[in-house]
């Protein structure tokens, strides 16, 4: 993949920390994306926050008045259901940041972010466990993929969730983004136990962050009604395809709802329920 254009200007203009949303081709989860932005941004008023995508509407949103970058990065090499890994994979790549928080666009938050940064205190990378949190238990990839990990990882090997995503860039985690990458295209499907490999080859130590920065809102209900603490939701399983992330968006967020309305040429939301 070649940077794109305007990524020299990217790297003229980094910060030591910020936030990095990726989108590739769909027009629902550029909506995403930006609804979640948005929300961040009111919780954060100065951190930096960068959508990167390969979306042309991307190029004619008024993001500056809400101090959000666009990173677009024309066509990728990949065009297939599966060209949001191959993004994933390579995020060290486009991210303009030293220290890169990576949000899938399905994350609804709840909590500023910035004390995130503390688990990079004594490590370079950091994420929270999946849902089902061992590579045994793992159900979304093919079996295929399943049978080829547990030739090489035990059972009860620790699988992270690749939706939240904190690291340093450093020649450590540059050697880990090109170890997943490479994990990642003997199957070109799902990428987090291609990341449970990588890890395994590079054997880069990982903080594990607290369920509660990326957390399904089924799980996140009886906390929430407890009165704890929820950071990060994350609305997968075809929640943002069926409008429910939209909805969940428009309960914590009106205002967010009408900042979406407001970005000029955003062809992609005007025909949204």
């Amino acid at each position: 993949m070649q940077p794109p254009q305007n990524y020299l200007w990217a790297l003229k203009n980094m910060s030591n920390r910020g936030v990095v949303y990726a989108v590739t081709q769909s027009d629902v989860y550029l909506e995403a994306a930006l609804m979640s932005a948005l929300a961040l941004r009111s919780l954060e008023p100065s951190l930096p926050i960068t959508i990167v995508a390969d979306h042309p509407q991307l190029t004619t949103l008024a993001l500056e008045r809400h101090q959000i970058t666009p990173l677009f990065l024309g066509e990728l090499p990949l065009s297939s259901a599966f060209a949001s890994r191959w993004l994933k994979t390579n995020l060290n790549r486009v991210s303009p940041y030293t220290e890169t928080l990576f949000l899938d666009a399905d994350i609804l938050p709840l909590q500023p972010v910035t004390p995130l940064w503390d688990y990079l205190a004594d490590r370079d990378w950091a994420m929270a466990a999946d849902r089902l949190p061992t590579v045994e238990m793992c159900d979304h990839v093919a079996v295929e993929e399943k049978t080829y990990t547990l030739m090489r990882s035990p059972p009860n090997t620790l699988q992270f969730n690749s939706g939240v995503l904190l690291w340093r860039d450093n020649p450590a985690t540059q050697t880990l983004f090109e170890q997943w990458y490479a994990e990642w295209q003997v199957f070109q499907q799902q990428d987090q136990l291609a990341l449970v490999r990588a890890l395994q080859t590079t054997g880069l130590p990982v903080a594990t962050l607290p369920k509660t920065y990326n957390i399904s809102p089924l799980d996140a209900t009886p906390l929430l009604q407890a009165g704890e603490t929820v950071h990060l939701l994350h609305c997968w399983g075809g929640q943002v395809a069926s409008g429910e992330f939209r909805r969940l968006m428009a309960q914590y967020y009106p205002e967010v709802m009408v900042d979406l309305g407001q970005l000029r040429g955003v062809s992609v939301m005007q025909n949204r329920p």
